[in-house]
């Protein structure tokens, strides 16, 4: 079994230092993914297409010249297409990512789909507007979002926990400060709302949190639950 050492990256400081911190966690997020990788799974559709070509190619050859084998242009154009397509989003899938930052906690704080899950399926605007909330929340006087995060221990770093108090501190502030920073997106309002919601019932029971940083932008639910290996719980 491969082992990952922490990917800790640099201190958050400046604007930059975040910007780093985020690239190399993606980054290492990735490499484990692909280290990770059941490769025999996507091995069956660079097969399925393979035979599919050299099925198509000779059906289409005998239709052109005599009109013979339609079904079998039919079927191999069909399953060249299925196959061809899976292939496509296989490779391509890395440069169709969309990052969003969510709370993780030490312990889980509600049941699955539940209102402490409504954190986890959002974030997607604190990933874009991070930098203009880090300058923010300096100008504010609080803990930028970036000391709470980004390290994950199912990509085999240690998570460093956080009071929620802290947190909620923090996000408090940049929610009122919002009003002088226009140019931040409508959606970083409700991330930061929906966020000081989760992190309020979690600072009452006195539960530590972290942020973590997930790459897709909506998830199977499902898999979440029951194929990640976690210490913590995202609800």
């Amino acid at each position: 079994m491969t082992t990952y050492a922490p990917a800790d990256g640099p201190t958050p400081g400046t604007h930059r230092d975040v910007v780093a911190i985020l690239a190399e966690q993606r980054h290492h997020q990735l490499r484990v993914q692909r280290d990770r990788m059941t490769w025999w799974i996507p091995s069956i559709f660079v097969i399925g297409l393979g035979v599919s070509i050299l099925g198509l190619v000779p059906s289409v050859a005998a239709f052109r010249a005599d009109g013979s084998q339609p079904l079998s242009v039919a079927v191999f154009g069909l399953f060249s297409l299925l196959f061809g397509w899976s292939v496509m989003l296989w490779l391509a899938g890395p440069f169709f990512l969309r990052p969003r930052i969510v709370p993780y906690f030490a312990i889980e704080l509600g049941s699955y789909g539940g209102e402490t899950m409504a954190a986890f399926q959002r974030g997607r605007g604190l990933y874009r507007e991070i930098v203009a909330l880090e300058q923010l929340g300096r100008s504010r006087g609080v803990k930028s979002l970036a000391s709470f995060g980004f390290r994950y221990d199912h990509y085999g770093q240690n998570v460093q926990w956080h009071p929620a108090s802290e947190g909620l501190r923090t996000v408090d502030a940049l929610r009122q400060g919002l009003g002088t920073h226009g140019a931040i997106g409508r959606d970083v309002t409700l991330d930061l709302d929906t966020l000081a919601s989760v992190l309020r019932t979690a600072a009452d029971r006195g539960v530590d949190f972290s942020l973590v940083l997930r790459l897709h932008a909506s998830e199977n639910m499902q898999g979440v639950c029951t194929r990640e290996v976690r210490q913590g719980s995202f609800w």
